[in-house]
């Protein structure tokens, strides 16, 4: 007698659970969905609208991911994936998640369909994204600051966001004009050499200097200094706290200290002014109303900064912040500016020729908050876009590099069942031009059929449909946005394939872990 069974096929992976892999692809589909028609020039924007009726446009991928009330835990694991992304290179979050859905997709049915086992797909995901960001550093070329390919970098980066080209111009006029000095380590680092400004109040403008927006200490100190010697200190300024003075109940211990107060205020600024110091700027967090006074009437210009600007305003001047008093003593603590001061209509400080290192501050303005804020991203995105592709070279834009792989990978040569692995990376670098001309109006799959006949560096007019170099039409985009993007898919897709089961924890905290853990 035979089995009842007998000559049916049995899948290898029929252990694994298909509801988990079901619920976890879904929440990726679900959060690619959101963002997989912004991609491209001719990508559209998605209004987000919070619990306040607060409203935002964007069509940029990581602040629609970060603003997404994603209550799945794979659908969160995605978006934390792509706020790395943002952090390591600053563009590519859409990428990234268009890819991870494509490779989940086409994993799934490796699993589901053909009964491969999850272990094995994910090997040869893992081979395949290795393989591919190697080719693609192998068509890479570099370019440098002077170079025309910079500009396209720039106007690529930004050609889907509001006001792009008006933004890609102030963007390369800044990073031209810092050049070299952006250098640090034999790599460019722009964000110690550009500071990019939002104000509603005021017209686009790149400034050479810093611009601080930030008040005087006070209405009658001096509103512009020429020559200034620029002291920046993070001293306590309060050397007597008030709720010291509110405690005690003395009368004649409360006289001696508020005169210790006024001692102490004076010697302070005593000792600040020695230093030859015409322009404090203070990033104190408490100044006494007595340090501010004793300013006022000896005619220095002062006002307060941020902690976070320190480090800008100590390249650009070349001081050193003092911490203690005798900080103040050190002869190379004051920093040096031709000119410091303030425009008072649109309260702001302007920092100009610095004795340091050279800066330059994009300020954009916009007609709403919620405009502004779109172009201020815009314009940071366009800054880290050009650092890449200095850093690590260029590679041609609108999917072109990816598409041109796709048969090398494929015919990487991989043991046993890792090979289907590869056809799930090749599908995923697929999916960026197919996502990209179906953005614009076309049948992605038909545009990137004829793309594959083309030559490498071939890609798709979004405007004619037809094929064209993209290296000779300036669509070229930073390899390491490419490379990131790709391996922070790979990651995704291998994390959510893994998974066969999604289980109730009763407590994942860090503290409870750690417990756990003893």
């Amino acid at each position: 007698m035979s089995a009842p069974n007998y000559g049916v096929w049995r899948p290898i992976a029929e252990h694994v659970e298909y509801n988990a892999l079901e619920s976890n692809s879904s929440a990726v589909m679900a959060v690619a969905d959101c963002v997989r028609t912004t991609l491209g020039p001719k990508g559209l924007d998605k209004l987000l609208i919070d619990q306040a009726m607060n409203r935002h446009v964007s069509n940029d991928g990581v602040t629609i991911l970060l603003s997404l009330k994603a209550i799945h835990p794979v659908a969160r694991m995605i978006v934390e994936i792509a706020e790395r992304q943002e952090q390591l290179v600053g563009d590519g979050t859409t990428t990234a998640v268009v890819m991870s859905a494509e490779m989940i997709k086409e994993g799934k049915r490796l699993i589901k369909e053909l009964g491969v086992h999850p272990t094995k797909v994910v090997e040869g995901i893992e081979s395949g994204v290795r393989h591919a960001c190697q080719l693609l550093e192998e068509d890479a070329k570099s370019i440098s600051i002077n170079d025309r390919e910079l500009e396209h970098v720039v106007t690529t980066s930004l050609s889907s966001k509001l006001d792009g080209a008006r933004l890609a111009k102030m963007v390369i006029t800044a990073l031209r004009t810092v050049g070299e000095n952006a250098k640090y380590n034999g790599e460019y680092d722009f964000g110690k050499a550009i500071m990019v400004l939002r104000k509603t109040s005021m017209d686009d403008q790149v400034v050479n200097g810093i611009v601080l927006e930030r008040k005087r200490l006070d209405p009658e100190v001096p509103q512009e200094v020429r020559g200034a010697r620029i002291l920046i200190t993070k001293m306590d300024l309060k050397p007597v706290k008030e709720s010291w003075i509110k405690e005690n109940k003395n009368y004649q211990e409360i006289l001696l200290m508020e005169n210790d107060r006024m001692a102490k205020s004076r010697e302070m600024v005593d000792a600040m002014l020695k230093t030859g110091a015409n322009a404090i700027l203070i990033a104190s967090p408490e100044v006494d109303q007595a340090v501010e006074d004793m300013l006022v009437a000896r005619g220095v210009f002062a006002a307060r900064v941020a902690t976070e600007e320190i480090d800008h305003l100590t390249r650009y001047t070349g001081a050193k912040p003092a911490r203690v008093a005798d900080d103040l003593k050190k002869h190379d603590i004051l920093g040096r500016a031709e000119r410091i001061y303030e425009d008072e209509d649109n309260g702001i400080v302007y920092i100009e020729g610095g004795a340091g290192k050279n800066m330059v501050t994009i300020v954009v303005s916009g007609t709403t908050k919620e405009t502004s804020l779109e172009r201020w991203r815009a314009a940071i995105d366009g800054v880290n876009a050009a650092e890449a592709a200095l850093n690590t070279g260029v590679v041609p834009g609108g999917g072109a590099a990816e598409l041109h792989i796709m048969d090398k990978v494929k015919n990487a040569r991989l043991k046993g069942l890792e090979q289907v692995g590869l056809e799930v990376v090749a599908a995923a670098l697929e999916s960026i031009m197919r996502q990209i001309l179906t953005n614009a109006g076309f049948n992605g799959l038909e545009r990137v059929m004829t793309a594959k006949t083309s030559p490498p560096g071939y890609g798709i007019d979004i405007n004619s449909g037809e094929p064209v170099d993209m290296w000779n039409i300036g669509v070229i985009d930073p390899l390491m946005v490419k490379t990131m993007a790709l391996k922070a898919a790979g990651e995704i897709a291998k994390s959510v394939l893994r998974i066969d089961r999604n289980l109730a924890a009763e407590d994942l905290s860090p503290q409870a872990m750690t417990e756990t853990k003893r």
